[in-house]
């Protein structure tokens, strides 16, 4: 499997922002401080860097790709930011490459995860 040597999340504009990607050590979760945790990257994906707008892709599935296409939302040199839960997160990743996307962010969206849910 490949490993990224560097990873990084920057937004440039309006208001520069970098991401923490790493989540901190919680002591009532000892399982938190695992060296061996697992990276945040998806295994096998290209390596590089891109610079462009991005899109919501809600969870990235087919359907929320043809109601973006169908609405007319340019997705062709974008990165597809998409909500993980529904499917597999390489299959969000495919489907942003089968629009012509340059990237894949996927995140955990609260609503979805934890205490939140009902």
């Amino acid at each position: 499997m490949s490993y990224p040597k560097d990873k990084r999340l920057r937004m440039l504009t309006p208001v520069p922002f970098t991401a923490v990607l790493d989540e901190p050590f919680l002591p009532e979760d000892p399982s938190s401080n695992n060296p061996d945790m697992v990276q945040t990257f998806l295994g096998y994906a290209a390596s590089g860097e891109v610079q462009a707008d991005l899109v919501y892709v809600n969870y990235g599935r087919p359907e929320d790709f043809r109601t973006l296409v169908a609405a007319n939302v340019t997705l062709a040199g974008k990165i597809a930011i998409a909500r993980y839960g529904q499917m597999f997160r390489g299959l969000k990743v495919q489907q942003a490459m089968m629009h012509d996307m340059v990237g894949c962010i996927i995140y955990s969206d609260p609503q979805d995860d934890g205490n939140t849910r009902a």
